[in-house]
């Protein structure tokens, strides 16, 4: 088996197996902590302090993906790079996230003006140095990509999370409002990037050549602007459903919205950490690489699809416990969306094989009608006036565009359409057959009625146990190569020893 970079002894097989344990385990982590420390300043902060902030998200957002410029993954495809790419890519982050602060500086009292708000000119000032704190580790994070050091990197988001979640907990409590917000983010990012560099075996220079930055912005270039749509659709999609919706419709959108994304968020964390690198290490090897990419396609959907369907399972019960009875509307939106982020996980592989192929052009082509297909869609269904049309139409779109996909990704390497349907209506079919018995045994037990107060947790967690066992007995009985496989790595990680 061919090591992945000089200095591996193991095989790529271990090496990948072993990213995604500690991918699953670090994204699961930090999620956890996230979500602790969401809820708990959410207890302690008002409404206004979380909409201050709110305000300054898309710029951030924006700023540091011009900062990246998409040369992350460039490095990470890049044959031979050497220490000179990434010296290239960290000064060029550094000059461009100076630039950008500087212009932003100057940009807050209009930003300011234009919201009707002051007191947040000094806000966004402090706000935006934290995108040019993240730029001193864009190069040492891309050099742990590229050698799928993921323990090393989930380790350090996880450290960062807990250490910034403790700043923000004593900030809030102290009274410090918006601030304790914003102490958290910067807090993050500086921990972070710290541990980015005590990981990392690569250091910059002052000899630096910006060749590297040119050769590689035409690839890094289309990367930045398919990120910049994902990240527009992501922050203004309520905005423009504002237009076309009630105002409660749209709240309950958000609430749906955000649960569902933080649960593909993990799932996508997982993917992405070890799916572009492996790919391209594989990449002059074209059978290998489809046999690589098959496996990482059967593993997104054996874990998203119960996971996310696993989610829409719960939901009428995880909502009002999490966040109360007057959200209990927006369930069927987190159901619909929940699947919906099964198949947007499952896509995001075909994502990562046009990278790894260098072939950012058909990222940017398919990811712009993606987009340009939803919109058509919320045109559409706007006339109705409900949501949920919208929503399920948007749903549909997901499985029919992971076809489209594989019809694209067959001019990059040796695959057909029914090789990936193979690889995946398996999972579809197990995921549909454990979730009707679990929700038919809830039923049974429970009826109609899913109880009130923490009396929920019992239809819940019948629902969870009854899932996971008959999950588990029908992988047993199918036995695909990504179910059993799993099991050798961790009884060989954790009972190989006793």
């Amino acid at each position: 088996m061919q090591d992945i970079d000089e200095k591996s002894t193991s095989s790529l097989k271990e090496r990948t197996a072993t990213g995604l344990f500690w991918s699953a385990f670090g994204n699961g982590a930090q999620l956890l902590v996230t979500m602790l420390v969401g809820i708990a300043l959410a207890r302690i902060l008002n409404v206004e302090d979380y909409g201050l902030v709110a305000l300054l998200t898309i710029f951030t957002i924006i700023a540091s993906n011009i900062q990246d410029s998409g040369f992350t993954s460039a490095l990470g495809v890049r044959k031979n790079a050497t220490s000179d790419d990434f010296n290239a890519v960290f000064w060029f982050s550094i000059i461009v996230s100076g630039i950008l602060y500087f212009l932003l500086f100057f940009a807050a009292p209009l930003i300011a003006a234009f919201n009707h708000t002051p007191q947040l000119t000094l806000l966004a000032r402090v706000v935006f140095v934290g995108f040019f704190i993240s730029s001193l580790g864009t190069a040492q994070a891309a050099w742990l990509f590229r050698n799928l050091m993921v323990r090393e990197k989930t380790s350090s988001q996880v450290l960062a999370s807990i250490v910034s979640g403790i700043v923000g907990l004593t900030a809030a409590l102290k009274g410090c409002g918006c601030w304790a917000l914003v102490a958290m983010d910067l807090t993050y990012k500086f921990v972070y990037v710290s541990l980015l560099w005590h990981h990392s075996q690569w250091r910059p220079s002052w000899h630096v050549n910006f060749r590297p930055v040119a050769e590689m912005f035409g690839f890094g270039s289309k990367i930045l602007l398919t990120n910049m749509l994902n990240t527009l659709n992501n922050q203004l999609l309520q905005s423009v459903l504002g237009h076309f919706f009630p105002l409660r419709q749209v709240g309950y959108y958000s609430q749906a919205n955000k649960w569902s994304l933080l649960s593909n968020g993990l799932l996508s964390g997982i993917i992405s950490s070890v799916a572009q690198p492996v790919l391209a290490k594989v990449g002059e090897d074209s059978i290998r690489q489809a046999r690589v990419f098959r496996k990482m396609l059967r593993f997104s959907a054996f874990i998203a699809l119960p996971l996310m369907a696993g989610l829409a399972l719960i939901s009428p019960e995880f909502i009002p416990l999490a966040i109360g009875d007057k959200w209990i509307p927006c369930v069927p939106y987190l159901a619909i969306l929940s699947v919906s982020c099964a198949f947007i996980t499952m896509n995001g592989v075909f994502t990562h094989l046009m990278i790894s192929c260098g072939r950012s052009n058909l990222y940017l082509y398919t990811t712009t009608t993606s987009l340009l297909l939803q919109a058509l869609f919320i045109v559409l269904f706007a006339r109705m006036g409900e949501m949920l049309p919208l929503l399920m139409g948007i749903a549909i779109l997901q499985p029919v565009w992971t076809i489209v996909l594989s019809l694209v990704v067959r001019r990059l390497i040796s695959i057909n359409l029914h090789e990936i349907l193979s690889d995946i209506i398996p999972f579809i079919l197990s995921t549909a057959f454990t979730m009707g018995v679990a929700w038919g045994i809830s039923l049974l037990v429970f009826g109609d009625n899913c109880g009130e107060g923490w009396w929920r947790l019992l239809p819940m967690f019948t629902k969870m146990a009854t899932a996971f066992v008959v999950y588990i007995v029908v992988m047993q009985f199918y036995h695909p190569d990504v179910y059993t496989e799993g099991l050798e790595f961790v009884k060989k990680r954790f009972w190989k020893k006793k």
